[in-house]
């Protein structure tokens, strides 16, 4: 790919271009329109600092260069739209709008004018139709299968345990922080041990948040917990209490009121996202294959 990129203005760009991919120019009209595209709903352009805006021109342009060589290599490929294929989709937005004016009107605030706005609904149309073509991934239920039986192993439910925790915080901007940690640890190992409910006991000192719940934080699986209390706490007996682990961070004491043992997944529970899994990653990678084809002799000026 010959790619020809200053930091400041390019005299090689007409004016109002921000690319030129060959020969086909990209303007700074499309660029907002694609910015917006990308920004959350909630942002508003004013709020947005330098380097957030620059960061998105960015993304936006790559983009837009992707599809304007995926679209010159579609029109290579004699794939085209007719205009009654574009008017077909301009009655399915009327009618997702509820009316022609209020669609006008979107399209209006959306600094389209119609003949874009038509160019435009003309570019989506064929590369939806270069994307059927070349891109997608259909996948049979036997594929699916036979990924399932040569994958087993990825499709195993770990095991879990049931956990409640106190955990006393180490301040560590506090000299004393250490000693009054382990004081106030200590006080909670002996209601514990006089009998008083691990959750009344949390609520009153635990500063981890799931205090609120008496302690509880429900079934967790390995890596969801500090490793030297996960340690401990998958090799406890169910109803069991441990005793104090001390971390840099504080002291922890861990109960466990149930365990579920690894097994298999079913076929059926997770073919449809294994489905989704492998159509999205091999589209992805069909479509990359194809754009890095396409850029090795492009010319791009932006």
């Amino acid at each position: 790919m010959v790619n020809i990129s200053l930091l400041a203005s390019n005299p090689m760009l007409p004016e109002a271009t921000v690319a030129v991919v060959n020969g086909t120019a990209i303007s700074d009209t499309q660029l907002d329109r694609e910015v917006a595209k990308l920004l959350p709903k909630t942002y508003y352009h004013a709020k947005l600092n330098d380097k957030k805006r620059g960061a998105l021109e960015k993304e936006a342009l790559e983009k837009l260069i992707d599809n304007t060589l995926l679209y010159n290599y579609a029109v290579s490929k004699n794939i085209t739209v007719t205009d009654d294929e574009i008017d077909e989709m301009l009655e399915k937005l009327e009618d997702a709008y509820g009316s022609e004016k209020v669609m006008k009107q979107a399209i209006k605030n959306s600094n389209f004018t119609m003949v874009e706005f038509r160019k435009a609904l003309k570019a989506d149309i064929v590369l939806d139709k270069l994307y059927k073509k070349e891109i997608e991934y259909t996948l049979t239920e036997e594929d699916l299968k036979k990924y399932y039986e040569e994958n087993k192993y990825k499709f195993k439910e770990p095991e879990k345990i049931e956990v409640s925790l106190i955990y006393v915080r180490n301040d560590p901007t506090d000299p004393d922080g250490k000693s009054k940690a382990e004081t106030k640890i200590k006080e909670a190992q002996k209601k514990l041990n006089e009998g008083e409910e691990f959750a009344l006991v949390a609520q009153d000192y635990s500063n981890d948040r799931s205090r609120v719940m008496g302690g509880e934080m429900g079934f967790l699986h390995k890596g969801r917990l500090e490793p030297n209390v996960e340690e401990i706490a998958f090799t406890m007996d169910v109803n069991q209490t441990s005793d104090i682990i001390e971390k840099d961070i504080g002291y922890y004491i861990v109960r466990v009121t149930n365990k579920l043992e690894a097994k298999q997944l079913p076929f059926d529970k997770i073919k449809d996202s294994l489905k989704k899994e492998l159509k999205t990653k091999e589209e992805k990678k069909r479509k990359t294959e194809l754009l890095d084809k396409l850029k090795s002799t492009a010319v791009i000026i932006k």
